[in-house]
């Protein structure tokens, strides 16, 4: 009997070691194909995450929009860059502006060196001008005469011929002798008469200020190859 008990004894404890070693590998296939579907879960789910893609295309899109800003940025630059001919027209334009301006004041220069010589040349002639109030006729306030009054010069060739026509060059040459004399300019003055003067190479001239009102009698004389000179001057009470 006893021999009996040990044999079935000794094949219950076989067995029930025989379950909790497959009920240990059966936990650890389990472990296993756990590990396997979560690593594959993982991977899978990881290639596919919206938060991930939304990332990555938001960090393409940034990279995306600042490549397009630099070349935006080098597109604009280039733009603005002046060309060769730009460059060139600008430097003509600067130099072309600058040749005005310079002869600009040129002319401005000669302008004033004028005015001071004409300014001189009055003071001269007011220093040479002779002024006399003594006259028997007593229409005549005051008689002027100036050594320095010359002949205006003339285009004309002899021998002279006087012409009143107006506008015709003689005519012209006679008015050009009344403004040296009496330093009025065509339009400082209204022309009343002008006419023989006593014979052909004689002539005068009746004009009004038009500023003061006062009223002046020029006598004129040609000098051959010369033109007109002034010779008299009389401001007079009327005309």
């Amino acid at each position: 009997m006893s021999l009996d008990f040990n044999k079935g004894g000794s094949r219950y404890g076989r067995t029930t070691k025989r379950k909790k070693t497959n009920m240990i590998l059966n936990i650890l296939i389990g472990v296993v194909f756990i590990f396997i579907v979560v690593l594959a879960s993982s991977l899978f789910f990881g290639k596919n995450d919206p938060a991930t893609d939304n990332e990555n295309q938001l960090a393409t899109g940034e990279q995306e929009l600042s490549e397009t800003e630099e070349n935006e940025a080098e597109q604009e630059s280039e733009e603005a860059a002046p060309t060769d001919e730009e460059e060139a027209a600008s430097e003509e334009a600067e130099e072309s502006a600058e040749k005005d301006a310079e002869e600009e004041k040129e002319k401005e220069k000669d302008k004033e060196e004028d005015k001071e010589k004409e300014e001189e040349s009055n003071e001269a002639d007011d220093s040479e001008t002779e002024v006399s109030e003594n006259s028997d006729d007593p229409n005549v306030i005051k008689t002027m005469t100036n050594p320095g009054w010359g002949p205006v010069g003339t285009s004309q060739s002899e021998p002279h011929t006087s012409v009143y026509d107006e506008g015709h060059v003689d005519w012209n040459e006679k008015l050009k002798a009344v403004e040296a004399a009496t330093r009025l300019k065509s339009g400082d003055y209204t022309l009343i008469f002008l006419g023989n003067g006593g014979s052909e190479h004689l002539s005068v001239a009746s004009i009004k200020n038009k500023s003061t009102g006062e009223n002046f009698k020029v006598y004129l004389e040609w000098v051959t190859n010369k033109g007109w000179k002034p010779t008299k001057v009389e401001q007079v009470k009327s005309l």
